[in-house]
């Protein structure tokens, strides 16, 4: 029963993997990343929270880095904080907007590409 149950463990996993695979190269690498990116600043984030960071500007002591500000912005946007996205950073909406219309783009690209025939 127990190699059954790793089998079965294994089969999902590699189903997993494959359509993980799958959806890689229907938006692209570089789209991967950027949603992964969001995903991060939605989910995992914690702007509220101060952490280490290799920002050269923060860790010189400016206290409000332009890049570290929009991606906090955009963290604060993304978990429904719409005032103290604004007050981070003005661009956080241009900023999504723009990797939206990215990862579509490319996803649109991949899908429209010819196909080689054999």
């Amino acid at each position: 029963m127990n190699n059954l149950s790793k089998s079965i463990k294994s089969r999902h996993l590699q189903a997993f993997l494959y359509r993980l695979a799958q959806s890689v190269k229907f938006v692209g690498f570089e789209g991967f990343i950027w949603i992964a990116a969001l995903v991060y600043l939605a989910f995992f984030n914690s702007p509220f929270q101060s952490h280490f960071t290799i920002c050269p500007l923060s860790n010189v002591g400016f206290e409000h880095c332009p890049g570290c500000g929009l991606g906090n912005a955009i963290s604060f946007l993304l978990n429904g904080h719409f005032l103290q996205s604004f007050e981070t950073h003005l661009f956080a909406i241009p900023a999504i907007i723009i990797i939206i219309s990215r990862v579509y783009s490319i996803t649109k690209f991949n899908v429209n590409k010819e196909k080689p025939t054999i």
